[in-house]
């Protein structure tokens, strides 16, 4: 979109800096201590019934973790990120394991222009959307839905709350410890940072998002109360 309106929110990293090219080169560490990105993979390409003929979206694709998995059992992975330093990683693992069938593009939900013609057969956004706030989301899956084809399916995973909105301050408290035990001193306070600084959730607001953007939801997976992934088509 060129000759963005000065309204137009101003799309940029939120909460821990994944721009931070130090950050950026312990993501795969770090995630790694709670993660089994091959399982989750995995796990995606039965949910989402992905072929080798597909073309597939990842959006807020990091350092490659699922997408590098997915190039193996598709055609082609588009792989965004507002983060040229994740991305780098990325190429570099690709070229690594001599996989040849992804792309990749330095952009985020807002900015990213979809080149080609034809539209993709499945997009896939794993803990990215909550960068964007709750209106500004909604026009992030309008983009989306513009990319995809006609019933193509989109997978949503992202931190979204599912507890009553009087039982916050327990509930986020919880979500902290769990953190810690998982995962240790650094992942606990990138969740803390989460909380503060980022625009996560209720998994009530998410859904109608996605019902008003024109997905259905085929399916709702809810883990550690607070985790939840979304199988979506669009109508």
């Amino acid at each position: 979109m060129q000759n963005r309106p000065k309204w137009y929110y101003n799309e940029k990293q939120s909460g821990v800096d994944y721009l931070d090219p130090q950050i950026a080169r312990e993501y795969d560490n770090e995630h790694q201590k709670f993660r089994n990105f091959e399982v989750e993979s995995e796990q995606i390409i039965q949910n989402l019934g992905i072929t080798p003929d597909d073309t597939v979206l990842d959006f807020g694709c990091g350092t490659g973790g699922i997408a590098l998995n997915l190039a193996k059992h598709s055609k082609k992975v588009i792989g965004v990120d507002i983060s040229q330093e994740m991305l780098d990683i990325l190429e570099k693992k690709a070229q690594k394991q001599n996989i040849n069938n992804i792309e990749t593009h330095c952009a985020g939900f807002l900015t990213y222009t979809h080149g080609s013609s034809d539209k993709v057969d499945k997009i896939i956004s794993m803990v990215a959307l909550h960068h964007l706030p709750d209106f500004w989301k909604s026009i992030a899956l309008l983009k989306l839905g513009e990319i995809l084809k006609r019933e193509g399916k989109l997978y949503l995973f992202d931190v979204v709350f599912t507890f009553k909105p009087q039982n916050y301050e327990n509930s986020l408290e919880q979500l902290i410890k769990n953190m810690q035990v998982a995962a240790g001193d650094s992942m606990t306070e990138e969740t803390e940072i989460h909380i503060r600084d980022e625009f996560s959730t209720y998994d009530w607001i998410m859904e109608g998002l996605l019902k008003k953007s024109g997905f259905s939801i085929d399916s709702k997976q809810i883990e550690a109360e607070n985790l939840v992934g979304y199988v979506c088509s669009k109508l």
